[in-house]
């Protein structure tokens, strides 16, 4: 029995069959799947906001050192007893002011519930992007991050997203016509920037 991952990989190969070069890429990249966070919202959040406008790199030294600094290999919301612990904690792991004032927001927002876990469970993807850019350090990027890897939609186009915004160029000139990659490759956009970012390392 074929399953749902490989129904979407044979879709994107099947819409491919008109660029050789972008389906040979995603032949190159194999079965690509969005993988279970093992972590709370809260968590993935902080991740994801320390990761802003820096390099996989240093985001991942930083995640590393916030981690080490509470000596566990994964956190949660309720790794932080108050919110002065949480900012200590934050500064000793070199994480910048405003970073800092993001994710204490973050924090006092998701403790009162106004963000909550379940709540956004039962929203749409536009009424999850409505909620939480209403908070300072939460942008179009950072939604996208969440809904495509801790929500697991799977039709979410991150195209504000550096590396997606490059690799599209390159294709674009690669395959040497214009492509309307949004309409040809929903509803699997999501699956497909998997796929963008993999082959980012080989193409840009």
């Amino acid at each position: 029995m074929v399953s749902k991952n490989e129904k979407i990989h044979d879709f994107l190969i099947d819409k491919s069959r008109k660029f050789p070069f972008i389906k040979n890429e995603i032949s190159n990249n194999g079965l690509l799947k969005i993988t279970k966070q093992n972590t709370d919202l809260f968590s993935f959040m902080v991740k994801t906001i320390i990761a802003q406008q820096i390099s996989n790199e240093v985001a991942e030294m930083l995640w590393e050192r916030l981690c080490s600094q509470l000596e566990q290999n994964s956190i949660s919301i309720k790794s932080f007893k108050n919110i002065r612990y949480l900012k200590k904690i934050l500064i000793k792991t070199k994480i910048s002011k405003s970073k800092i004032n993001y994710i204490s927001e973050l924090y006092i927002a998701m403790l009162k519930k106004e963000i909550d876990e379940r709540m956004l469970l039962k929203k749409t993807e536009d009424e999850i992007n409505s909620l939480l850019i209403g908070y300072k350090g939460i942008g179009q990027w950072t939604c996208n991050m969440i809904l495509i890897f801790y929500y697991k939609k799977l039709n979410i186009f991150p195209v504000n997203d550096l590396v997606i915004k490059k690799t599209l160029r390159k294709l674009d000139l690669l395959e040497k016509k214009k492509i309307n990659f949004q309409e040809n490759y929903s509803p699997y956009l999501s699956i497909f920037s998997l796929h963008l970012w993999k082959m980012s390392k080989r193409i840009l």
